[in-house]
């Protein structure tokens, strides 16, 4: 059955699906092992090339959830020849996570064409789409062969096939095969017994619905990146750090307007932790006017820097709690941008989970990763009330 790689968020946004990220992953890992055994275990091109053909069906076979990507690694590690686990752990967990999204990059730029012209079409219908899910059955399936009714031969062939078969016995040979309608009912016998009966309500115009929550409402759309915002937020403080007024100035300026009022937000924000009052009914006010944003998205936008700044502050907190540990600084500075792809506001929970081990696997300090994964964990599963993902 044909798998759909990427989904459109109800922000009218596009992102991978579940097939999407499972696709990713293999891609990813395919490319490192292939690139680590001619490269650290030179292995002969031909040899690894073989390897990369097969890995695949060997993924299929150890890898049932995205988790396992880390939980396997030995296998992986068997599978290329490699007898240091631990090496290979280390050259994944450096560079997973960079490869990751230069291969989701790819893969949405690839299929949101096609996911376009298949379900943003306008002429479609959903006949179409039972053609795409179940082409290879009506390609197989033998052509309707016409013939004439004839009650004496039908009668003859009945008393023959009763001759023929015992009772309790199967008729002998596979008789012919099923029509693609047959392979439906047969394939979804189950949910059409289990759907529920469709329901109409009629739209009176009062506005009145017996159940609020069943009522879609258009969501507002994401403001500000997780990485945009740590980027502005960052290049400020070294302005600052350096008492550089005049760089200060000349960047805030080249600024686009979200951006602008993300600082904004965050410099109110910062004021409200130390116990100060803040107008925010004026502020969102004027930032309304000055970004000619609408109410909604100058909310969504300080909603979205008061959980960025919170998610900032442990990173930062985690990275410093490593390095107290034994973390070397330079290995820190190489965790930061993966961390905040990793705590990015899209993705889901899971993928979230196992994206933040692949990365730890370059701590080799023992003390320092369970320092860092006693932060981040926790974090990460605040990220459900903070981002809205699940």
């Amino acid at each position: 059955m044909l798998q759909v790689l990427i989904q459109k968020k109800s922000e009218g946004n596009y992102e991978l699906s579940e097939a999407g990220v499972s696709r990713a992953y293999l891609t990813t890992m395919q490319r490192l092992l292939m690139h680590y055994a001619q490269q650290a275990l030179k292995t002969p091109p031909p040899e690894a090339q073989a390897m990369g053909q097969k890995l695949p069906a060997f993924a299929n076979q150890v890898i049932k959830k995205l988790d396992d990507y880390f939980d396997q690694l030995p296998q992986f590690a068997a599978f290329i020849k490699e007898p240091n686990t631990g090496r290979l752990g280390a050259y994944i967990g450096q560079n997973f996570m960079p490869q990751l999204e230069k291969v989701k990059e790819k893969l949405l730029e690839t299929e949101i064409p096609k996911y376009k012209a298949e379900y943003e079409n306008p002429y479609r219908v959903p006949s179409n789409d039972l053609l795409m899910l179940y082409a290879a059955d009506f390609a197989a399936a033998p052509p309707l062969a016409y013939k004439p009714f004839d009650p004496e031969a039908e009668a003859e062939e009945k008393l023959k096939a009763a001759e023929l078969v015992l009772p309790g016995e199967a008729p002998a040979g596979s008789g012919p095969k099923p029509q693609p309608g047959e392979i439906l009912l047969q394939r979804y016998a189950s949910a059409f017994v289990t759907a529920r009966p469709l329901t109409y309500t009629p739209d009176t115009g009062s506005g009145d619905t017996d159940d609020d929550q069943d009522v879609a409402t258009p969501s507002v759309p994401q403001q500000l990146s997780f990485r945009n915002f740590v980027a502005v937020i960052n290049t400020v403080s070294r302005f600052v750090k350096a008492q550089d007024q005049q760089g200060y100035a000349k960047y805030y300026a080249g600024l686009p307007a979200v951006q602008q009022s993300a600082y904004t937000f965050y410099t109110l924000l910062q004021k409200a932790a130390q116990q100060q009052s803040v107008d925010w009914s004026g502020e969102i006010h004027k930032v309304m006017q000055r970004a000619q944003l609408d109410a909604g998205q100058a909310n969504k936008l300080k909603d979205e820097v008061e959980a960025y700044r919170k998610v900032s502050q442990s990173l930062s907190r985690a990275l410093a709690a490593g390095q107290q540990k034994g973390m070397p600084p330079q290995l820190a500075q190489s965790l930061y941008p993966q961390l905040i792809t990793i705590f990015e506001n899209n993705g889901n929970l899971a993928e979230k989970r196992t994206a933040l081990k692949m990365s730890l696997l370059q701590v080799s300090v023992p003390a320092a990763k369970d320092a860092i994964t006693e932060i981040l964990a926790p974090q990460l599963e605040e990220l459900v009330g903070l981002y809205g993902i699940a």
